[in-house]
């Protein structure tokens, strides 16, 4: 449960399934109605299939891809589903025959008016599971998010209101003994003080429960908070400000719990969005608001190495533009995990991506993309930095029907532990080059985030 929607950080790409057919990045954004998705196929070749600093071998690669971002809003049910998917076959036999990709989905069916809802959510992707070997199919893990619950909402007044809500959420690991639930229930009271803008005082308690309680310890969290929430035609605030406590340590201990989103329109074409915070969390809901950056791919988690609590400090900022011919894309993160126990696991994280299209003719467009990943592992003396540039082409041979041109670089630059069985994977570069077609049955329309009549740029993608 995420009480600041839209907080989240962004993953790093997996370079095995950098290819095209990409999505918006982010659930729900756009109108109320729309149904976008594709599917593409091709060839490519790479020169460094498992990216190896000491023997790169290169591969001959065929893909298929599905990407879909869809929203529904109805008067029963409002329902949004986001994914990104890649059946890579590798034609040498580097790697089995493997579907990699990300799918986050969110319904909410109205049982009583807008009163009393029912909500299910549910998040599938894959994280590293080795932090010294580099991001390959055989170093990540499935993992599956399912949460459900109701929200009530009571007014007991005009001015005033009181929302209740209660989640049940089930985490399941592929290959870590990091299975559990977790159980939240949350009520806020508030007054609307005018149609754009309320102000109200929230608590909330959860319960951590895990399978394996030899490898993980069961613990909770609760906390209050102030929260003030303006919705305005330009500008949008959302600000939380209160405490935190965990008792993962043996004895509870108190945090400041410091919430914040901006959001700004700067002009008819551009707008710019800040977050940061201070709060406790953990790495399942950490998978959970994992967002794609500007630059798109199939995201990746970072290692999951405990289940245990641990203060999270971030921010981030991002800036978007689109108008005729022209999008840009810019987003940077940062941010701080410090654990109350098994402090070995303290780490940073900090990210930048960039995309950029340009529409050269209704028919043809081309893309620049890149992003860098820093991950400072502080008390195993690691550090590791991953990042990919890329371009593509994007020709649309008929209405529907697309074909992509794309080549992308890759590379890993890591530091420190030194004698671990790393070291000769720590540094590499891949070059991988694609050709693709792609169907999307779609209008430029009908995208999220597009203007009417205007060239969508590569692709149709709307940019994050």
């Amino acid at each position: 449960m995420q009480p600041v929607q839209g907080v989240g950080s962004t993953g790093a790409v997996l370079p095995a399934a950098a290819v095209p057919g990409e999505t918006s990045g982010r659930l729900g954004e756009g109108p109320p109605e729309f149904a976008y998705y594709g599917i593409a196929a091709g060839i490519g070749e790479t020169d460094n299939v498992k990216l190896s600093s000491t023997n790169p071998k290169s591969q001959t690669l065929a893909a298929a891809n599905l990407d879909f971002d869809l929203k529904r809003t109805g008067s029963r049910l409002d329902a949004a589903a986001l994914g990104a998917f890649t059946d890579i076959y590798f034609l040498q036999g580097a790697f089995s025959n493997q579907v990699l990709g990300r799918f986050d989905g969110l319904a909410t069916a109205k049982l009583w008016s807008d009163r009393l809802k029912w909500v299910v959510a549910d998040d599938f992707g894959e994280a590293q599971t080795d932090p010294f070997a580099p991001i390959t199919p055989v170093n990540v893990q499935r993992i599956n998010i399912l949460s459900t619950g109701p929200d009530l909402t009571l007014r007991p007044s005009y001015s005033t209101f009181v929302d209740v809500g209660a989640r049940y959420s089930r985490t399941t690991y592929q290959k870590s003994p990091f299975d559990g639930h977790d159980l939240l229930g949350s009520a806020e009271f508030g007054r609307q003080l005018s149609p754009l803008s309320r102000l109200s005082v929230a608590i909330q308690g959860e319960q951590l429960r895990f399978d394996n309680t030899l490898v993980n310890t069961n613990y909770d969290r609760r906390a209050a908070y102030g929260r003030y929430v303006l919705l305005g035609a330009r500008t949008s605030i959302d600000a939380q400000l209160g405490a935190t406590q965990a008792n993962d340590a043996e004895s509870w201990k108190t945090s400041p719990l410091v919430r914040l989103l901006v959001t700004r329109r700067l002009s008819p074409y551009s707008d710019v969005t800040l977050s940061g915070g201070r709060e406790y969390s953990d790495a399942s809901r950490s998978f959970s608001s994992l967002e794609a950056g500007p630059a798109g791919g199939i995201t990746v988690a970072p290692v999951t190495q405990t289940t245990a609590n641990y203060l999270r400090t971030y921010g981030s900022a991002g800036w978007r533009f689109r108008r005729l011919r022209t999008t840009v894309g810019l987003a940077g993160n940062w941010e701080r995990d410090i654990h109350d126990r098994q402090t070995i696991y303290d780490a940073t994280r900090a990210g930048l991506a960039l995309r950029l299209e340009r529409a050269m003719t209704p028919e043809l467009s081309a893309n620049l993309t890149g992003s860098v990943d820093q991950y400072r592992y502080l008390n195993e003396g690691f550090t590791d930095k991953i990042g990919t540039v890329g371009a593509g082409l994007t020709y649309r041979a008929a209405r529907w029907v697309m074909l992509y041109a794309r080549y992308d670089h890759s590379f890993r630059r890591s530091s420190g532990a030194p004698g671990t069985p790393f070291l000769s994977t720590s540094v590499y570069d891949e070059n991988r080059v694609f050709i693709m077609i792609g169907y999307r049955p779609h209008s430029a329309d009908m995208e999220p985030g597009v203007e009417p009549g205007v060239s969508p740029g590569y692709g149709g993608t709307p940019t994050p």
